[in-house]
């Protein structure tokens, strides 16, 4: 802190002599002070009296300082002195004072000097800090800008080189397009030529066949049947465009089988013909010799009834009955029958020997019967839609059909176990709907019941793919709801049951193989496998889900009991469980089918295995030692896709055999519920 050591300034410009007067006797008096004490303290000086070595004796500080205060006290002036006046008096009573003030003052200008230059050297470093950081951000400017170029450049390939990709890709589109395009023409045009050859050979066969017709006799209907049947098949398939080589391969054979019996039936009518001559020309020379002679053939026109009775009396038993074929105009005997062939690579086999083959392998791996119910169950499919094709074609009946569907669909979505009420209020809806008491009415139009029988058993079928493979329990209500139906239409059961093997040909059970030339798709189609809109194949997770939900639907079915007051048994009861596992275990397994088998034996173990060994006590637990015994090292030799199923398989058995028994399924209703 800096020293002020002027004197105030005045007030007014009246003050200014005043001041000056009272400067000038204040000098004055300091003056003589001095002169005083310089000349008392002359004598006695003996060292360094002034300056800043100065070392006064305690005596001679006190003796100054009491001359000071003598002398001071005689320089007190009138009190009328201004304020200013005495201030200035105070800041220059002693020389001391005077130089301690200095030096104050001359160390603030010092210190103030150095902070200066200290400020100026700060001002310098951040000068010098300023420029390094100038420089530093030039060149981080100039590698941010390198960098920023550098990734433009990348950015500027890369989207070059994805144009070039998107390019690339387009015209790898385009030349697959044009070479789908032109394998399309390609086959379009095969399928041209190969429809025209199979119509020019057709022409020939249909012409050699009405030739065939006129001379064969009634033991070769059959055959011929088979082979007109077979040439329809393929000409269908020509005008659907879906023929093939196959396709033209087997017209080719069939018109030189029908060209081999056509020649064979010539000449036997030569032979005929010619024995036929030689024995009137015996007869003649019998009559003239009274010599009757046994005929092997004969040859007649057929006339009548009458007729042909007196040419029986006339040759008695010469001739069995059954060796005589009767056409419109000729009886021809003992015609030798034609073998119909085959033509392979390898070797020539007649087409009866291939048949056999066929159904050998195929019966092999498919109970027969079960085979043709699963083809009954087809034919009984396409019959029924067939019977209102026109119904679902006709405009008029769109609305009428959308509420059919749509009172259909809930009651059965509504389907649940909550409660007696509940299950008999949808019971009685499909019921009434079924029988024309409830809108719409179903007696509207002729097909109407019909229709709705179907949409009702597919739509229950598909609770099964749907609700039952998520939530097992959901099948005990629906199969008492389907039990009471059938139970009131018989002909609803069948409809459910083909609808059943449609979707699930594992319920008759039948596991198809795979049959030569057969295409995957069809084949795959024919287990009950869907594809999905893309064309894919439906997963194989899934499709066993599907496949569970179906068979657990179809056993609650059969286990199922009837209604209170309704003394019928179940139309389809317990029996059919029981041939269901006879059935499987008769089967050879495979390893494309065991996860399937394996699944699907668990399910209807689980659900109907605790009746099944109440009704069949002794025999039941000896059909499931022969499956963990037998069947189940026979299911895991062939291997399968994945060890889940068969690992579950093994794990019920195991429990069943030990514990001597199988627990109820859960989630089934008690007797009696409703």
């Amino acid at each position: 802190m800096s020293l002020n050591i002027l004197p105030k300034m005045p007030h007014s410009k009246h003050e200014t002599p005043q001041i000056t007067n009272d400067i000038a006797s204040d000098f004055t008096s300091l003056k003589v002070s001095a002169l005083k004490k310089a000349f008392r303290i002359s004598g006695n000086i003996d060292s360094i009296k002034i300056g800043p070595d100065l070392t006064p004796t305690e005596n001679e500080i006190q003796q100054s300082e009491n001359t000071e205060n003598e002398q001071n006290s005689c320089n007190i002036k009138d009190p009328s002195k201004s304020i200013h006046s005495q201030n200035n008096k105070i800041s220059l009573q002693s020389g001391i004072a005077f130089s301690v003030n200095k030096i104050f003052l001359e160390s603030e200008n010092q210190r103030k000097e150095e902070v200066w230059k200290e400020i100026e050297r700060h001002w310098q470093n951040m000068r010098e800090n300023g420029k390094a950081i100038k420089e530093h951000m030039a060149i981080s400017r100039f590698y941010l800008a390198k960098e920023r170029e550098r990734r433009s450049k990348e950015n500027y390939a890369y989207i070059l080189a994805e144009e070039r990709i998107a390019e690339q890709e387009e015209i790898r589109r385009k030349h697959e397009r044009h070479k789908e395009l032109e394998e399309y023409k390609k086959q379009m045009k095969e399928k041209e030529e190969l429809a025209k050859s199979v119509l020019a050979l057709r022409e020939t066969f249909r012409a050699k066949y009405c030739e065939l017709i006129t001379l064969s006799a009634s033991s070769y209907s059959v055959k011929l049947q088979d082979l007109l049947n077979q040439e329809e098949a393929i000409h269908e398939k020509v005008q659907t465009g879906e023929a093939t080589a196959i396709d033209l391969n087997s017209m080719k054979k069939m018109v030189e089988l029908i060209d081999e019996m056509l020649c064979a039936f010539k000449l036997e009518a030569e032979r005929i013909n010619a024995q036929y001559e030689a024995d009137l020309a015996n007869m003649e020379s019998a009559k003239q010799c009274h010599f009757q002679p046994i005929c092997d053939v004969v040859v007649f026109e057929q006339t009548s009834t009458d007729d042909t009775q007196s040419n029986e009396d006339k040759y008695g038993d010469s001739e069995p009955l059954e060796n005589v074929h009767v056409t419109e105009n000729v009886t021809v005997l003992n015609i030798p029958q034609v073998t119909p062939v085959v033509v392979n690579k390898e070797e020539i086999v007649s087409l009866e020997e291939h048949e056999s083959m066929h159904e050998n392998n195929l019966y092999k791996y498919v109970d027969k019967e079960s085979l043709q119910r699963y083809m009954d169950s087809q034919q009984f499919l396409d019959y029924y839609a067939n019977s209102y094709n026109d119904f679902v074609q006709a405009e008029s009946t769109r609305k009428f059909r959308f509420e059919c569907q749509k009172a259909i669909n809930i009651p059965v979505n509504a389907i649940s176990g909550i409660n007696e009420q509940h299950l008999r209020d949808k019971y009685e809806r499909l019921h009434n709907l079924l029988t024309g008491r409830a809108m719409p009415n179903v007696n509207e139009y002729p097909q109407g019941i019909a229709f709705c029988k179907n949409i009702l058993a597919k739509k229950i079928v598909s609770q099964g793919e749907t609700l039952v493979s998520s939530k097992p329990k959901m099948a005990f209500p629906i199969a008492a709801v389907v039990v009471a139906l059938w139970n009131d239409h018989s002909d609803f059961g069948d409809l459910l049951l083909s609808h059943f093997h449609s979707a699930c040909p594992f319920t008759v059970p039948v596991f198809l193989p795979k049959m030569v030339d057969q295409s995957d798709e069809s084949y795959y189609t024919s287990l009950g496998y869907k594809y999905n809109e893309d064309g894919t194949l439906e997963k194989y997770d899934k499709f066993l889900k599907r496949m569970s939900g179906l068979m657990r639907l179809y056993t609650s079915i059969i286990i199922t009991s009837q209604r209170k007051g309704i003394n019928k048994s179940n139309p389809h009861g317990l029996q059919y469980a029981w041939r269901w596992l006879a059935v499987v275990l008769n089967t050879e397994p495979r390893t494309e089918v065991a996860d399937i088998c394996a699944t699907l034996l668990l399910d209807m173990l689980e659900v109907a295995g605790n009746l099944l060994w109440t009704a069949y006590p002794n025999q039941f637990p000896k059909l499931l030692m022969l499956l963990s015994e037998k069947y189940y090292p026979c299911m895991q030799s062939v291997g399968c896709v994945s060890g889940g199923p068969l690992v579950r398989l093994q794990e019920f058995l195991k429990n069943s055999l030990t514990n001597g028994s199988v627990p109820p399924p859960d989630g089934r209703l008690p007797p009696n519920f409703w």
